[in-house]
């Protein structure tokens, strides 16, 4: 019996220590990667460089205007915004995890602007300019999506068009923040491969990692989001945020993505209870759909975006 005990309490050990590697690897922030970016650009883009660092140099070349906001929880958020002249509306961009949006908008900042729309650049929680300790995959980061279209609402007026776009982790930010009361002038939503909720998302990646016990381990990564940085995996899903959305919603993803599976995109769009539209791209990897079938990308965007602030 003592044996019994004491392999069990080995094996408790053992899942909560576990549990804890998953939770620090995961959630703190971690230290700025300053590489310039053509030495980190992820692998899966590496045949679209040129592409990319073309989007980022037109980018930064461009008179931007530095952003603060304050968050529920006391946090300054930065980001910038470039004003188009003649604008038909503002597009705030919210990135994916551990990036700084650069890479993740390069191939369409020149192209919504372009089509008359000026951009507010956000930097979410936790990443870059902007304060905070843990990213909560999307658990608080809806809350400052929240306060960030509640800013533009404010300075731009009620007859100015806003629509949310995400990428990654931040697309699944902007999707939980549909079930959130959000400013009237916030007319589409805009997400490229996000997932449904860190919770699902983790235990996709525990599973694919075949981590022993895993379903026992994310419970214990929970406890300590919850202990030490104050929100579940679970908090938030997109499913539910979206039952209720009465925003048109575009949905895009890789159909080859096994970081973030397109499953996920699939059932936000059965969830969505406003008018909604998903295209699945072939052979596009996690994030790559855009790059992958530029034409046919550009055409959902530039439609659903006619449709938001002219239709």
């Amino acid at each position: 019996m003592k044996k019994i005990l004491t392999a069990a309490g080995v094996s408790a050990l053992a899942v909560l220590g576990a549990g804890a590697y998953v939770f620090h690897t995961a959630c703190p922030r971690k230290k700025e990667d300053t590489r310039p970016v053509e030495e980190r650009v992820d692998p899966l883009w590496a045949e679209y460089k040129e592409g990319v660092f073309e989007g980022i140099r037109w980018f930064h070349a461009q008179e931007r205007e530095p952003v603060e906001i304050l968050s529920h929880d006391g946090l300054k958020l930065r980001g910038s915004y470039l004003a188009h002249p003649e604008a038909k509306g503002t597009i705030l961009l919210f990135h994916g995890y551990r990036t700084d949006g650069f890479l993740d908008f390069s191939c369409v900042y020149s192209y919504y602007y372009g089509l008359g729309y000026s951009l507010l650049h956000v930097f979410q929680r936790s990443h870059r300019e902007s304060e905070g300790k843990f990213i909560t995959f999307g658990a608080k980061e809806r809350f400052d999506c929240q306060r960030w279209a509640q800013y533009a609402y404010e300075r731009f007026g009620a007859e100015h068009p806003l629509l949310l776009d995400g990428m990654s982790m931040g697309a699944s930010t902007v999707l939980m923040a549909a079930g959130l009361e959000l400013p009237p002038t916030v007319r589409g939503i805009i997400a490229d491969c996000g997932f449904t909720s860190g919770w699902e998302e983790i235990r996709y990646l525990i599973r694919k990692a075949h981590v022993p016990c895993g379903g026992l381990v994310l419970r214990s990564a929970d406890l300590f989001a919850k202990h030490i940085a104050g929100f579940s995996f679970r908090e938030c899903s997109t499913v539910e945020a979206l039952q209720n959305c009465k925003i048109p919603v575009l949905l895009i993803h890789g159909g080859d993505d096994d970081f973030v599976p397109p499953h996920f995109s699939e059932e936000n769009y059965c969830a969505c209870g406003s008018r909604k539209e998903l295209h699945i791209v072939p052979k596009a990897k996690h994030g790559t759909s855009y790059m992958v079938d530029l034409e046919r990308c550009q055409t959902a965007l530039e439609r659903f975006l006619q449709e938001c602030t002219e239709g």
